[in-house]
C-alpha cells in the first residue's frame, strides 16, 4: 500500500513538473512589457520648428543598443548609423513627437517603395486606455502608423492589415507616394551627424464614427510601441536596418509585446 501512494505521489510530482514546464509554451501573452515612457502635457502654444526648446526632455525614449534590432542586424554598425533619443507631448486634440536623432546617411527614400524600405518612424499604439493588454491580436483602435522622414515629401503610411475588423480604418499609404494624415505638421533641422524632428499628428486621424476619438487626461495610460528604419542607400535590394523600443520583432502583430504610454502634466 504504501510502495502504491509513494508511485502515485512521484507520477502526480511528474505530471506537475510536465505542466509547469510547458505553461510558457501556452501562456505566451503579456499584460504589456515593463518599459513605460511618459507624455508630458504640451504648452498652450507651442512651434512646430524643430527647436526643442519648448520640450521636457527629462524622460526620453532612448533607440540605443544591439539588443532592440529587429531587422537587418548585421547591417547596423552602431549609435552613428542610427539611435535615438525621442520625446512626446499631448493635449487634447495632439500628440506630439520629437526626437534627436543620429543617423550618418539621413533623408533616404526610394520613390514607389513602402515606407517600410525607408528611413522612417513608426508608432505602434491604441486610442483605447481600456484596451486588454494581454490582447495578442490587432482590435480597431489599435494602430500602426508610418512616417517617412526624408528631407521633401514626408509622406505617411497607416497600416491596418493586420486588423480583423477594422471598422472603417483602412490601411492607405502603403505605397510610400502619399499624406494620409489630416493637420500633420512637422520640421526637420539637420545637424552633425544626424538631424532633430519634431511633429504634431491630430488624434482625429485615428477615429470615425465607430472609432471614438482618443481624449488624453493626466494619469491615463496606453498601449505603445515606437520603432526606427534606416536606409543607407537607396537602391533596391539594399537592407533597411530596423530598431524598436521593446527589442520586439512582434509590435505589427501582436499588441502584448508593447511597452506603455503615460499621459502627464
Amino acid at each position: 500500500m504504501r510502495k502504491t501512494i509513494v508511485r502515485c505521489l512521484t507520477r502526480l510530482f511528474l505530471v506537475v513538473t510536465l505542466m509547469n514546464a510547458l505553461m510558457p509554451c501556452f501562456f505566451v501573452a503579456e499584460a504589456y512589457t515593463d518599459l513605460e515612457i511618459t507624455a508630458w502635457k504640451a504648452p498652450a502654444h507651442i512651434s512646430i520648428d524643430a527647436d526643442l526648446g519648448e520640450w521636457n526632455t527629462s524622460t526620453p525614449l532612448v533607440l540605443d543598443h544591439a539588443e532592440q534590432l529587429v531587422r537587418d542586424s548585421n547591417q547596423w554598425t552602431g549609435t552613428d548609423d542610427l539611435s535615438a533619443k525621442m520625446y512626446f507631448m499631448w493635449d487634447q486634440e495632439n500628440l506630439y513627437l520629437a526626437g534627436e536623432v543620429q543617423d550618418d546617411t539621413p533623408f533616404m527614400y526610394r520613390e514607389g517603395f513602402p515606407p517600410d524600405m525607408a528611413d522612417a518612424m513608426v508608432l505602434f499604439f491604441s486610442t483605447n486606455p481600456a484596451a486588454d493588454p494581454t490582447r495578442v491580436k490587432y482590435e480597431a483602435t489599435d494602430f500602426r502608423l508610418v512616417m517617412i522622414i526624408d528631407d521633401y515629401y514626408f509622406n505617411t503610411g497607416l497600416d491596418r492589415d493586420m486588423v480583423e475588423n477594422t471598422c472603417g480604418l483602412e490601411t492607405k499609404g502603403d505605397d510610400g507616394d502619399d499624406q494620409v494624415l489630416d493637420g500633420y505638421e512637422y520640421a526637420v533641422k539637420e545637424v552633425a551627424g544626424g538631424y532633430i524632428y519634431e511633429a504634431v499628428i491630430p488624434w482625429s486621424n485615428f477615429a470615425n464614427e465607430q472609432i471614438p476619438v482618443l481624449f488624453p487626461e493626466a494619469g491615463m495610460v496606453i498601449g505603445f510601441d515606437f520603432a526606427m528604419y534606416d536606409l543607407d542607400f537607396p537602391c533596391p535590394g539594399v537592407a533597411t536596418v530596423s530598431m524598436a523600443w521593446t527589442g520586439s520583432t512582434e509590435g505589427d502583430t501582436n499588441p502584448s509585446t508593447w511597452g506603455r504610454l503615460l499621459f502627464q502634466e
